[in-house]
């Protein structure tokens, strides 16, 4: 880990122990294979697979998250230029952005807001999972990822989203306890996406960066909160692993808003830490980024 800053080496060790601080520096220096989502809304897992043989594409289905697989023989860049991508069949998502969704398990006919959505993964996966029955509400603030997102709902056929150019912060205001579930993608330090063939990806990290985002996810946390029915489910979701803005800042939220309790769930993931009731980091592998996920739901 010699290219990574050494506080964050030290951090990692004392947050997760010298052994699995080892198996983090392996993941971060993987060069791991494409994964995809076939979407639902498009085309059957079967019919993707067929036409994937037709064309020589070597994959495998990814135990435990529906409609996901592995590609064996095709870079991400060949396979965003294939017809199966071109038309919107399948979606390139690692298996780390594929988890929050699954947590948060929404339903057909229920009415979702996705708060920090861009560019769309989550989103139109959620779209899927409700079988485009029900309405969600995607925001993004920044005009260039807003665009990305209306394209992303655009190519999956997602008709049930409405993007929503607005501030996540101040959502709340327009629509108060409107939502049966939030989805809270916020941004991050992005420890968990940390890769050591890359070096902007850990040239960035410093304790200051941790302290603002943490700063910006109490504001979108407070937003998310005001925003969710009584009885509703609250998933926050990062891919860091700085406690700051994970268990933390879950301590700090049940703390500011007592009327929301943790809730227990699982994922289809091995390396996993649960540093407290209804929260789980998964620790990036071979496999996929890391991530860590909270669920929480709002008394009634």
């Amino acid at each position: 880990m010699s290219k990574l800053p050494k506080p964050f080496v030290e951090r990692l060790e004392n947050q997760f122990g010298k052994p699995a601080a080892d198996a983090i520096s392996a993941a971060f220096k993987e060069q791991r294979r494409p994964t995809l989502r076939v979407n639902a809304l498009k085309a059957s897992d079967e019919e993707v697979m067929g036409l994937m043989r037709e064309d020589g594409i070597q994959f495998e289905r990814i135990r435990g998250i529906p409609h996901a697989m592995a590609v064996k023989n095709r870079s991400s860049s060949e396979l965003l230029e294939s017809y199966l991508a071109q038309q919107g069949s399948i979606y390139l998502q690692g298996i780390a952005s594929m988890l929050a969704p699954l947590a948060l398990d929404p339903r057909p006919g229920e009415t979702v807001l996705d708060l920090c959505a861009a560019p769309g993964s989550k989103t139109t996966q959620m779209a899927a999972m409700m079988e485009g029955k029900g309405r969600i509400v995607a925001v993004e603030e920044d005009e260039v990822r807003f665009q990305k997102l209306q394209n992303t709902a655009w190519m999956q056929g997602a008709k049930m989203v409405t993007p929503r150019q607005a501030d996540g912060t101040l959502v709340h205001h327009e629509e108060p306890e409107a939502y049966d579930r939030v989805l809270l993608d916020a941004p991050c330090s992005a420890e968990g996406r940390i890769s050591l063939r890359d070096a902007r990806s850990y040239s960035f990290w410093s304790p200051k960066n941790i302290a603002i985002h943490a700063k910006l996810q109490r504001r979108l946390l407070r937003s998310a909160a005001r925003t969710l029915k009584p009885g509703g489910t609250l998933v926050y979701s990062t891919c860091t692993l700085a406690p700051e803005e994970n268990e933390g800042m879950m301590k700090w939220f049940l703390g500011e808003f007592p009327e929301f309790a943790p809730v227990e769930f699982d994922l289809p993931v091995s390396s996993v830490r649960r540093p407290g009731k209804g929260m789980i980091i998964a620790l990036p592998t071979k496999e996929h980024e890391g991530a860590f996920i909270a669920k929480l739901q709002k008394r009634r």
